[in-house]
């Protein structure tokens, strides 16, 4: 029994390392840097993770379902355009200061996973977005899936942010929200992307 409590209290830490260098490091660290900064060693982490991208993964997992959770928090505020641009906030400021999270949803992690992250994603923002769009905040001719292209677009306004000024990225996450609004604008010139195509666009908007 108490093999199979330390077993389950190492992966524990190592997930829990993970999230803190890939948030200070990026998707540049290693598995071995994992371990030692769990403070144990990498014959461990190998025992509990084939690789990188997998302990990747299940972090990933855990942000996936804060997404969620932020998701459903925010349809509970009345106004359906602050709804959307509260929900927008929370995950870019979460982005925004880790740099682990913001490689993964973009492509850093292994392809099984990202083949499924955004589609999944999209599905759970969905009420959401057509809230504010049925509202007349949103323009009618954008669609749930744009978010994934918007958060995509936020990379380099996140790096801006890390060597600038720390809420930089907060002026162009409004200048993009503010192109979501309906005001008498023109239509949009291409139709969105097919869900299945999101994995795509935001490896493209990692490069």
């Amino acid at each position: 029994m108490s093999v199979r409590r330390d077993s389950a209290r190492n992966r524990a830490r190592l997930i829990e390392a993970a999230r803190e260098v890939f948030a200070e490091r990026g998707f540049g660290a290693t598995l071995d840097d994992i371990a030692r900064h769990a403070g144990l060693g990498t014959g461990t982490a190998y025992r509990h993770f084939p690789n990188k991208q997998a302990l990747a993964a299940e972090v990933l997992a855990g942000a996936t379902e804060q997404i969620a959770v932020d998701a459903r928090e925010c349809l509970a505020i009345d106004d359906p355009w602050v709804a959307l641009v509260t929900f927008f906030e929370r995950n870019a400021e979460r982005q925004a200061r880790d740099r682990g999270l913001y490689e993964a949803l973009t492509g850093r992690g292994d392809d099984e996973t990202q083949a499924r992250i955004w589609p999944s994603i999209i599905s759970t923002v969905t009420e959401l977005f057509t809230r504010a769009q049925r509202a007349g905040a949103v323009r009618a001719d954008a669609a749930p899936q744009d978010i994934a292209a918007i958060f995509a677009f936020l990379g380099p306004a996140f790096e801006m942010s890390r060597q600038v000024a720390p809420d930089l990225w907060r002026r162009y996450l409004t200048l993009m929200l503010d192109g979501l609004r309906a005001a008498g604008r023109p239509p949009l010139p291409a139709p969105p992307p097919p869900v299945e195509a999101l994995s795509v666009i935001m490896k493209a908007g990692k490069r």
